[in-house]
């Protein structure tokens, strides 16, 4: 009686192709959920930059895990798409959390607002408060107090009103 033939085993190539598909796969993963995360409150931001970086070292390795596989082209388009998602949603993210105070404003004022006008008052002081908070000028909320004042400095400018007729004999 011969004995049973062992089962044939997986490719060198074919297990590292698997491997560096499933990599890749978690990274794409990881940034596109990074992605959604870096627009929210701070502590799904700060989990969206963390994301990010996996989903950037994850697309990486999934590269160094790639060589020397044969057909690797989707691999390949996979990775770099991890990689390019994990830089963007980390750029994005590690902009709003240093700027955290003037986003955090302008977030305020975008759902306290009602009108196209107020959005776009909204827009400018976002603009003012991040060259402000680059620039090592008041904070974002100073400004904001500061603007809130000009407009009611402005109203309380007006000439004062003439004594009301009850007060005169």
């Amino acid at each position: 009686m011969t004995p049973p033939r062992p089962s044939p085993e997986a490719a060198p190539a074919d297990t590292r192709r698997t491997a560096a598909t499933r990599t890749a796969g978690g990274g794409l993963v990881c940034a596109a959920v990074a992605l959604v995360l870096v627009g929210s409150t701070l502590w799904p931001t700060v989990a969206g930059v963390v994301l990010a970086a996996l989903g950037i070292g994850l697309g990486i390795a999934a590269l160094v895990r790639s060589r020397g596989t044969g057909r690797r082209r989707l691999l390949v388009v996979s990775a770099v798409a991890a990689i390019v998602l994990g830089a963007l949603s980390l750029l994005t993210g590690g902009a709003r959390l240093a700027l955290w105070p003037v986003a955090q404003a302008y977030q305020e004022c975008v759902a306290g607002t009602l009108t196209l006008s107020g959005a776009a008052q909204c827009q400018q002081e976002l603009e003012d408060g991040i060259w402000n908070y680059l620039s090592g000028g008041p904070a974002a909320a100073a400004s904001e107090d500061d603007a809130a004042g000009a407009s009611t400095a402005s109203t309380s400018n007006a000439p004062p009103d003439p004594e009301p007729a009850t007060a005169r004999p």
